[in-house]
């Protein structure tokens, strides 16, 4: 019997709000992510005023002192002037900071993880100094070299297509980017992997409306999973399918505080996760995937050529 023929409507009963949820399936998911919801999801600062906040308010960085030494190396320009230096005292010389805080961070990791060229080795007694020098930063990123072709006019010198090199495309896998998001302790129990449409209705006696609010419930998402479903299947291969959203977001980032350099990451996060979860910094929705640069005037290309 066909996959698809075992499916049926099913619909959860209503909650106090009146919603209630209709899926096509064969069962109810055994994965519920609503279930973990907590009043700290729903909200991006602590409920109690008079509570310390979270130990990870710096992150990557472990504490303020770490944190504000960091801010001055990223955001006080690449070549340190008198203003910056003063900048640097002043957080040596505030009240709150620390010298044993700073003493050991890895200011390594920290630098990886926040996908930034600058970076820090070992010297030879193992302690780590700081490279002030760009260096780049494997793990899983990679360099991509963008090629694009031109026409030119068959009375130009060198006429038809003209490869060129644009520029390279820093940027990390899809696929390792997903699997290390969806296999997250802290992402995967708020990931919704059977979609939904989410009704609303009052009492018995009324119609019941569609609302609309998440990718998951969305029309495109229930039949992009029905078309996996009724897909076929990879040979001896009896695990569930799933669709996974992906959402895109760009925008030009100053580099430094003190000049016009821009760059344009890229960040990736799951249609999956519910949108009051994606949208807050908290949780960290959002993954570097890649960097844009700016590529040649196209006057210059034909100038070239």
């Amino acid at each position: 019997m066909p996959f698809s023929q075992v499916r049926k409507i099913l619909k959860s009963p209503r909650n106090i709000f009146g919603l209630f949820r209709q899926y096509h399936a064969t069962g109810f998911p055994d994965h519920d992510p609503d279930e973990n919801i907590t009043s700290e999801d729903l909200a991006d600062t602590s409920l109690d005023s008079s509570s310390c906040p979270p130990a990870d308010v710096y992150y990557p960085y472990p504490n303020r002192s770490s944190f504000l030494l960091g801010e001055w190396y990223w955001n006080d320009g690449v070549k340190k002037s008198r203003s910056s230096f003063q900048n640097l005292l002043k957080i040596v010389g505030h009240p709150e900071f620390r010298p044993e805080f700073v003493a050991g961070t890895n200011w390594g990791r920290i630098a990886a993880q926040l996908g930034g060229a600058g970076s820090y080795r070992s010297n030879d007694e193992g302690n780590e100094d700081p490279d002030w020098e760009d260096e780049r930063v494997d793990e899983d990123w990679i360099d991509t070299t963008i090629k694009i072709r031109v026409p030119f006019h068959k009375r130009m010198l060198h006429p038809g297509q003209q490869e060129f090199v644009a520029s390279k495309l820093r940027h990390r896998k899809l696929v390792s980017v997903i699997r290390e998001k969806i296999l997250r302790p802290s992402t995967h129990p708020h990931l919704h992997f059977e979609p939904y449409k989410l009704y609303w209705q009052p009492n018995e006696a009324s119609e019941p409306v569609r609302v609309h609010g998440e990718l998951y419930s969305s029309d495109a998402f229930i039949e992009a999973h029905r078309a996996l479903q009724d897909s076929p299947r990879e040979p001896g291969c009896d695990l569930p399918r799933v669709v996974i959203g992906l959402m895109f977001a760009s925008d030009a980032t100053n580099l430094t505080a003190f000049s016009n350099a821009k760059l344009s990451p890229v960040y990736l996060s799951i249609g999956n996760e519910s949108k009051a979860r994606r949208s807050k910094p908290s949780c960290f929705g959002f993954e570097h995937i890649a960097y844009f640069e700016k590529v040649y005037d196209v006057r210059r290309l034909l100038i070239m050529c």
